[in-house]
């Protein structure tokens, strides 16, 4: 163990590592980080119940995390430039690109979650005498 209990050994590291990459499996990490198989799974619980191995694995989630909101938000503006450059209208012709402001916009919205399938109801209830004369007395 190291002197400061900030700090991490190599085999600590290595487990955090391994841990982050396999999904969060803590005996596949000891494993993998150089622990013994037989070990494993108590070496693997006893770490995530250390703070500073807690920590080191929280900070790695959340810049993952972060990594991904920045990508996402970099992503859609540039999807914003496209649609508002495309989107331009020349005095004459209009607008001056429309298949590539249509298709900016579908992606923007895929990103967005905006095209999930809106529920309708569309059951109606006539008598049966209506239904019957509507099927022409099929029971489809």
């Amino acid at each position: 163990m190291t002197a400061n209990t900030n700090e991490l050994t190599l085999k600590q590291s290595a487990f955090i590592k391994a841990y982050l990459l396999n999904g969060g499996n803590a005996t596949q990490a000891a494993i993998t980080a150089g622990y013994s198989a037989k070990t494993a799974y108590s070496i693997g619980q006893e770490n995530l119940s250390k703070p500073v191995i807690q920590k080191h694995i929280k900070a790695h989630q959340q810049q993952a995390h972060n990594d991904f909101i920045w990508s996402k938000t970099k992503k859609l503006e540039a999807l914003q430039s496209i649609i508002d450059a495309a989107m331009t209208e020349h005095q004459d012709k209009g607008i001056l690109n429309a298949q590539a402001a249509i298709a900016a916009i579908k992606v923007h919205n895929e990103m967005q979650g905006d095209n999930a399938p809106i529920e309708t109801n569309n059951t109606l209830k006539v008598s049966s005498s209506l239904a019957e004369r509507l099927t022409g007395g099929s029971k489809r």
